[in-house]
């Protein structure tokens, strides 16, 4: 397929499986410069930031395209014409202010009001990942489509965003209004890495699992290594963490991810959490930092030194909460034999004086602690920027200041893509590595299965209780 089959298209729609050359397309053709720069729109802060790493990559100008998320450019519309695009509920009502959100800027975008300004703004539209509009943003694409020329990519079989609100259907809505252009069909990741055998396989496993199959982990075996889950969690963990640190040691320089549990979030946190050289994809909704801000705006004195350790201990190891508070206890009464540690200091002045500063001087104070290792680092960095936030602006609470800090990151990205990461398919489709580790394949329906097969272009290793997975 060639870029000019995109900038000829009116409407139109690319069938992009994973890893046959959708990313390329879309990089060649937003370096072919036009008067305007080109809009593309993606889902997920991930997606995002690997799109804009290989705009920059290949030295694409920046000057031609504006890179964000569905969701981001709708809050920038809206905030850029709050008159015309009045929201009610508050960015921390998620559940109510994005379906909101989508609405009244599809309302304003069918009312034409604006039609001139987006075409003086842009000279066309480009949307990744198609098939995880829900069916507001498909009627926000649709809407822009009246005004710019509009190419949509997108893989039914990628569809994992289906929970969130009511999905378009796929033949009736979708392909009836962006006729299908071109369906891609070369694995170009696994051929590029070396492995072309195993991006044949993966597109076999595609066509199976669209047809309602299982696919048998053991039909690769130069490049898909089957383990059998044994149902003791501690055996399966260290099984799990003795491949991945063979990979630290066998292929130092490469990348991985590891894919876990989407629903099981604390469980993925865990893992990270007692796994050296990994750190964890977060979630653009950053509830448990949200959370936390609520409760450190809500607690004074030891509550809030011990709602500040707390947080800290689910983002870093080594805080020792319970050992910690004992100890400041003993401190504060001049029961302590031992000189106070720097962290001990700035703890017992958190405790004095409940300031903003004694919070973020705390916690870099835990950050530094011997024997720390920060495994959740772009939450740990989220939450002091805004603490930061919170203190140069001290109107504000640290809950707000909290909720700007997500939806920034919601508009921009997060920009540091892990080089060695666990997460789920939620958060890692888009994404690709050189080999990935799938903690539990038979806890994946057969369209995460395809997007958790899909990401690892050099080898996938599986633990499951059985060699047939899919179907589901």
């Amino acid at each position: 397929m060639t870029v000019q089959t995109v900038l000829e298209a009116d409407l139109g729609l690319v069938i992009a499986p994973a890893g046959c050359g959708k990313t390329h397309l879309i990089t060649e053709t937003l370096s072919i410069s036009q008067d305007k720069p080109y809009l593309v729109l993606t889902h997920t802060t991930a997606g995002v930031a690997s799109l804009k790493q290989k705009l920059r990559r290949l030295s694409v100008p920046a000057k031609n395209y504006v890179v964000t998320t569905i969701d981001g450019w709708a809050l920038r519309l809206a905030n850029y014409f709050p008159t015309l695009c009045p929201i009610q509920s508050r960015p921390e009502q998620g559940k109510v202010y994005y379906p909101e959100l989508r609405q009244k800027v599809v309302d304003l975008l069918r009312a034409g009001q604006i039609s001139d300004i987006i075409r003086a703004s842009y000279s066309r539209l480009l949307v990744d990942e198609y098939q995880d509009c829900d069916l507001l943003q498909h009627q926000l694409v649709q809407a822009l489509s009246l005004t710019l020329p509009t190419v949509v990519f997108g893989d039914p079989m990628q569809c994992i965003f289906s929970f969130g609100g009511p999905m378009p259907d796929w033949t009736q809505d979708v392909e009836a209004y962006f006729p299908t252009i071109q369906e891609l069909s070369t694995p170009w990741r696994w051929s590029n890495a070396g492995a072309p055998a195993l991006g044949e396989w993966i597109l076999h496993c595609r066509q199976l699992l669209q047809q309602g199959d299982k696919i048998d982990l053991q039909s690769c075996p130069a490049h898909v290594f089957y383990h059998q889950l044994t149902g003791n969690d501690r055996t399966d963990l260290q099984g799990q963490q003795s491949i991945h640190y063979a990979f630290l040691q066998d292929y130092p320089s490469e990348s991985l991810l590891i894919l876990g549990d989407s629903a099981k979030p604390k469980v993925r946190h865990e893992f990270a959490k007692l796994t050296a050289n990994l750190d964890v994809v977060e979630p653009v909704e950053f509830r448990d930092i949200i959370t936390s801000a609520a409760q450190i705006d809500n607690a004074n004195g030891i509550n809030l030194v011990q709602v500040v350790l707390n947080t800290a201990a689910n983002m870093m190891t080594n805080v020792e909460v319970p050992l910690t508070l004992q100890r400041l206890t003993t401190i504060m009464e001049g029961r302590n034999r031992t000189p106070t540690t720097p962290v001990e200091h700035h703890l017992i002045c958190l405790a004095q004086g409940s300031t903003r500063a004694n919070i973020l001087n705390a916690l870099q104070q835990l950050e530094i602690k011997p024997g720390v290792r920060i495994y959740r680092k772009s939450a740990l960095h989220a939450l002091k920027e805004a603490i930061s936030i919170a203190i140069q602006s001290p109107e504000q609470s640290l809950f707000d200041a909290a909720s700007k800090v997500r939806e920034r990151m919601r508009h921009a990205g997060d920009k540091r893509i892990p080089h060695r990461a666990i997460g789920s398919t939620l958060l890692l489709k888009g994404l690709e590595c050189d080999r990935t580790i799938i903690l539990d394949a038979g806890a994946l329906n057969s369209k995460n299965l395809y997007v958790a097969l899909s990401r690892g272009a050099k080898s996938i290793t599986v633990f499951a209780r059985n060699n047939l997975v899919g179907g589901w």
